[in-house]
């Protein structure tokens, strides 16, 4: 068992510092790579109409502002109706031309039929009736 120690004691360094010099340069072409594309395939999302639940913290809030920032419309869902209206200020300051808030809860079926039906009556793109669902 010593034997095994000191010869891993001795190979697996200089392997791990070979292994490194090899492989790290070309996990870092792939990073670059993927930012590259990343640049490039920009989502254009400017006058289109975006739905996000939650919008009141979090996550939610910080995709609004991503969306707003690409001069998306949005619509606003999130049970507490006061950090809405500060969301939908801050997204509008963003680049947000139009946005309405909605307050509902996503675990009621009839609140997310409520927040569906009254971003397609106010943005009046699209059809939809109860019966989708």
């Amino acid at each position: 068992m010593d034997m095994l120690h000191i010869i891993l004691n001795i190979l697996l360094p200089p392997l791990t510092i070979i292994f490194l010099f090899l492989f790290y340069p070309i996990y870092l072409f792939i990073k670059l790579l993927n930012c590259v594309r990343k640049h490039l395939c920009v989502e254009n999302v400017a006058g289109k109409v975006v739905l996000i639940t939650g919008a009141s913290s979090g996550i939610g809030e910080h995709v609004a502002y991503e969306y707003a920032k690409k001069g998306a419309d949005l619509a606003l869902v999130a049970r507490r109706e006061d950090r809405l209206h500060i969301v939908a200020e801050t997204s509008r300051k963003l680049g947000s031309r139009d946005v309405i808030i909605i307050p509902g809860d996503v675990t009621k079926i009839n609140d997310c039929m409520k927040f569906i039906s009254e971003t397609i009556s106010h943005f009046g793109k699209g059809e939809y009736s109860n019966t989708e669902l």
